[in-house]
């Protein structure tokens, strides 16, 4: 508690102007009213010009107070009065004047004369700001001692400089202003500190006001580093500079996490921006690969900002905002894949299907015509793949009709030529034969022609018709043989005896 101050009573100071029983009554040149008074100013010389108190009515008057002349007194004493009046208008009497009211206030200024209160009562208002700062330990302290502190600098400056008491009171004043100086740093300090605190309750924040709370926090730090360590608040000032220093470190630190949390963010945003370039044009796997991968990047970033950050809350946002893209980034590159193998190996079965269709294996040929169609048909409708297939597909799908077309045509002929050959074999070779796409040649062989012949003949010479039954019993199989191999080849068919005469033709 702030230590009760017993003001000290002023000297009580005697009329500068005794009151004269009389008006008419003058003072005598040598003699001075004032010479009661200790240390008194004034000289006898100086009061040669004083020679009636009526100077004092006569001033009034010349402020504006009416003068009358006694009513019962004789007009001829008129003259008199006007002597008087030219009198008092004189230069003389006006600096006789000046020099008694100059007088008046120089003596009654603090401690001209007398004792001196004035210094008794700054050294209790400056023994009070030290008490408060030995029994008051709240933050109320300077301000309260300042408050002392400058109370015993106005007591101080009032004493005059032609006080004796003026040195003495300097050197205390040089002292108490040195003291309410540093009471006000250290007061200063504590505001700086107060904005502060109310400002930080409600982190986290963005850069700029983290800078404003490390100014502030500096500031006070500032004012506190000011103070000597002679002076009475200095170790409350080195508490609460210890207690500052240890919040401005905090809030260094939070201030860069901050930046950091907000390049974070930035490269993150950078990130997303180049992913939205770069999906604008994407079409095929590897560049919808690059798109995915970029808001992977973006995403990724997003989630190592740091917590407690302004840039944490902003991060939250966007990735709400990033997520569904890079989840149909990566559905796009997962169609794309699809698209993609898809594609690639209908090419590739249509290459082999090619080399196949070249070398006459028709029956492969189809196989590998029906893989590139039915790969083909597996790319996805939203693949960018489709566009390059669908020009493809029709060329396949023709090929492979032609490919199927020659198979069957080559399984015909095959077939023709197996039919022929069993046809056609035998203890006595029957025919020989050739086959392709447009026609069937058989010739008979000299060897059967002779053995039919030969049977018929034996049946004639014997008169046995069974001989010559079987002959052309085993000619009419032949014959039917042959039609059905040219039935089931689709192909015409022409029979030539051995001479080359052509016996029979048969159109399936």
């Amino acid at each position: 508690m702030t230590t009760a101050i017993q003001s000290h009573p002023k000297p009580a100071i005697r009329d500068p102007l005794p009151q004269q029983s009389d008006s008419s009554q003058t003072w005598d040149n040598n003699i001075n009213p004032f010479e009661e008074w200790a240390g008194n100013p004034f000289d006898s010389q100086d009061l040669s010009g004083l020679e009636s108190p009526k100077i004092v009515v006569e001033t009034i008057a010349d402020h504006g107070e009416e003068l009358h002349p006694e009513p019962d007194e004789p007009r001829s004493s008129q003259p008199s009065n006007f002597t008087l009046r030219r009198l008092l208008l004189t230069p003389q009497v006006g600096i006789a004047l000046a020099l008694v009211l100059g007088s008046v206030y120089a003596l009654t200024r603090p401690c001209v004369i007398g004792e001196c209160t004035a210094i008794d009562q700054a050294k209790a208002y400056s023994q009070s700001a030290e008490e408060i700062l030995q029994t008051v330990s709240s933050s109320k302290a300077p301000g309260l001692a300042k408050e002392d502190m400058d109370a015993a600098i106005a007591e101080l400056e009032k004493i005059p400089f032609w006080s004796p008491y003026y040195g003495p009171a300097r050197r205390l004043l040089s002292n108490y202003r040195q003291e309410s100086q540093e009471l006000g740093a250290v007061v200063t300090a504590l505001r700086f500190a107060g904005q502060a605190f109310q400002q930080g309750q409600n982190a986290p924040y963005t850069v700029a006001e983290w800078e404003k709370l490390k100014n502030l926090w500096e500031n006070a730090i500032a004012q506190l580093q000011q103070i000597p360590i002679e002076s009475l608040i200095y170790p409350f000032a080195q508490d609460r500079l210890n207690q500052y220093q240890d919040a401005l470190t905090e809030v260094r630190g939070r201030l860069i996490v901050e930046r950091e949390a907000q390049e974070i963010l930035k490269r993150a945003k950078q990130a997303a921006q180049v992913a939205t370039a770069r999906q604008g044009v994407a079409q095929q796997v590897d560049s919808w690969q690059l798109v995915y991968d970029t808001w992977q990047q973006a995403t990724n970033t997003l989630t190592s900002v740091p917590v407690g950050t302004t840039a944490h809350q902003d991060a939250q946002l966007l990735l709400a905002r990033y997520q569904p893209k890079l989840e149909a980034a990566r559905d796009r590159k997962t169609i794309e894949q699809v698209g993609q193998e898809a594609y690639t190996r209908a090419v590739n079965s249509a290459e082999q299907a090619k080399i196949l269709s070249e070398r006459g294996a028709w029956s492969e040929a189809v196989k590998y015509w029906s893989r590139a169609v039915s790969y083909g048909k597996k790319i996805p409708q939203s693949s960018s793949y489709v566009m390059e297939m669908k020009p493809l597909m029709e060329s396949y799908t023709q090929s492979w009709k032609q490919a199927e077309a020659q198979n069957q045509l080559t399984t015909r002929l095959n077939k023709a030529r197996q039919d022929l050959k069993k046809t056609c074999g035998g203890a006595v070779t029957i025919c020989s034969y050739s086959v392709n796409k447009d026609l069937i040649t058989v010739r008979i062989t000299p060897a059967y022609l002779e053995k039919i012949e030969t049977t018929a003949k034996q049946g004639d010479q014997t008169g046995n018709e069974k001989p010559r039954s079987e002959a052309e019993k085993h000619v009419q199989t032949l014959k039917i043989a042959l039609e059905t191999i040219s039935d089931n080849a689709q192909i015409p068919l022409e029979v030539y005896k051995p001479d080359g005469q052509k016996i029979g033709v048969h159109i399936p």
